[in-house]
């Protein structure tokens, strides 16, 4: 995780107390260090541990300056002066965990255990080296043992409090983190950390105020922007999102996880130019990401371009082939398409790497579902419904293909229980209502769309089931500057103009509002499944 930057710790300048070492032993100023350690290092007054003394704190000016060659080559001469400086030792492993070589860095740290067994901060990086590794249990003995030896340790409790949250424990985490944070409340890093956990918790309220507090910390904290943008995005604030995303990428350009972030915020917003501009710029940093590629692939499936979609749900497999959401999605694109059995492929293989995905069986269910096999799209549905009962899109594809195969009942039964579990759903309302009338119940659209954003589509077409407005108003309100919008909102306007006329009884009329949902329906659409199937209820061919 980028968030985490534990920079292993180096352990504090020796003091040397000898007049000739002048500031060799001054952390404040790195540069002033190293000409000083250089001079008496240099005239030839001192040898063995001493000398290594002066190594050591040379390297730890190196180090200070972001210079680890230079570092590791000065505590290389120290160990071999003093092979007994513990210090010396914990300083290199340190130097090796910058640089991503933890197998030298765990080496280095346990001979310096070995010569000093209470040597907390040797047992703190020594976690590190672990955590880097994907070993948390190491990790977590290693951090306990350092927290025994120095219960003062703010650092400590921060990196058992990350290691805690990487094994998904986000309460022992925060734990560790509030224990930091007393022991050092202006350290900026402990109040992302808990954020974070925060954050995974579903707390976007305490994540945010963790994020403000490190963000007031270090006003430079391009993570801590980067992080709280995306608790905006998760509370559904696009706006303070994206904000928050610009600050992120102002401080810190080369960041493509917020590039990535900021595109899913625009996509959010039905931008999937801006999106696909910044998931470009994201790809451009981080050619593996991929994620990147993933969001990419969906914002061109929104707008239409199948064929992109599909390479960028592909390159995505060939970064991470277990990842199921990019089986999915790639379905989606093939579904579109109506290449139907590379979609029942790529779903099968979603399923066989996630088969607690309701969202992986609704897609088969619906392909099948498209194919007109109903029975094996109901088992499906049955089965996403089982995974989570709660799940409104599950209720909502069985109880269409109840509808299609004649089970008005059944079908109006799902929708109900689909419509109970996302009530602010326009389009759930909708197929509620248009069931209903076909079971011969009154409509009472009137009161659930008051619990719906009547100020946006497909708030003409709830009016026009309300007959407050006529098929040709809502298919001019329909129109829209984004072309993929506008072609998808008059897909709508036509088929629920269907809908609505074989409520009335008026088949003809509807029969001609399906025949054009199904010639000019985006294929990825619920209602072009839905348009061919009332025309085969029909009697007609599509």
């Amino acid at each position: 995780m980028d968030w985490r930057f534990w920079s292993a710790l180096f352990a504090a300048m020796i003091f040397l107390g000898y007049p000739a070492a002048a500031d060799c032993d001054d952390p404040q100023d790195p540069a002033a260090a190293i000409a000083d350690c250089t001079q008496s290092i240099n005239s030839g007054k001192w040898k063995g541990r001493y000398l290594a003394a002066f190594y050591t704190n040379r390297a730890a000016a190196y180090h200070e300056l972001g210079d680890n060659d230079r570092a590791i080559a000065d505590l290389n001469e120290a160990i071999r002066l003093d092979p007994k400086l513990a210090m010396a030792l914990n300083n290199r492993g340190a130097a090796y965990n910058e640089r991503g070589d933890n197998d030298r860095a765990i080496a280095d740290y346990d001979e310096a255990i070995r010569i000093d067994p209470k040597f907390a901060m040797a047992f703190n990086n020594r976690g590190n080296a672990y955590s880097d590794k994907g070993d948390g249990g190491r990790a977590i003995a290693d951090f306990n043992e350092a927290i025994r030896l120095d219960p003062q340790f703010a650092r400590a409790f921060q990196n058992r409090g990350s290691a805690y949250h990487d094994k998904g424990d986000n309460d022992r985490a925060i734990a560790d983190y509030n224990e930091a944070i007393r022991l050092d409340p202006k350290h900026a890093m402990v109040f992302l950390g808990r954020g974070i956990a925060f954050s995974d918790k579903g707390d976007n309220d305490r994540a945010i105020a963790d994020f403000d507090e490190a963000i007031r910390l270090d006003p430079k904290f391009a993570v801590a922007f980067d992080n709280r943008g995306s608790a905006y995005h998760d509370k559904g604030d696009n706006d303070r999102a994206i904000a928050d995303y610009d600050e992120a990428i102002r401080i810190d350009p080369e960041r493509a996880r917020a590039f990535n972030h900021r595109g899913y915020a625009y996509s959010d917003k039905g931008d999937n130019d801006r999106a696909i501009a910044d998931y470009n710029e994201a790809i451009r940093l981080n050619p593996k990401s991929g994620m990147a590629f993933h969001n990419r692939a969906v914002a061109f499936l929104e707008k239409g371009d199948t064929d992109r979609a599909i390479a960028d749900y592909s390159e995505a497999i060939r970064i991470d082939p277990e990842d199921a959401s990019a089986f999915n999605g790639r379905a989606a694109a093939y579904h579109a398409r109506s290449d139907n059995d590379r979609a029942i492929a790529d779903l099968n293989e979603a399923i066989r790497l996630n088969p607690k995905s309701g969202r992986a069986f609704v897609g088969r269910g619906d392909v099948f579902s498209s194919r007109g096999d109903l029975a094996r799209a109901v088992a499906d549905y049955n089965e996403a419904i089982r995974l989570n009962p709660k799940s409104a899109s599950a209720y909502f594809a069985r109880g269409r293909s109840y509808l299609f195969a004649g089970s008005v009942e059944k079908a109006l039964a799902d929708f109900n229980q689909a419509s109970a579990q996302a009530p602010k759903n326009a389009y759930l309302a909708l197929w509620v209502d248009i069931v209903s009338r076909r079971n011969n119940l009154p409509s009472r659209l009137a009161q659930t769309s008051s619990g719906i954003d009547m100020t946006v589509w497909p708030a003409p077409v709830v009016r026009l089931f309300m007959d407050q407005m006529t098929p040709a108003a809502v298919l001019a309100a329909a129109d829209d500057p984004d072309a993929t919008r506008k072609k998808g909102q008059i897909c709508e306007a036509i088929f629920y103009s269907g809908e609505l006329s074989l409520t009335k009884g008026l088949k003809d009329e509807a029969t001609r509002f399906f025949r054009l949902a199904a010639s000019d329906c985006p294929h990825g659409f619920n209602e072009w499944d839905a348009a061919n199937a009332e025309l085969k209820a029909l009697g007609v061919v599509p």
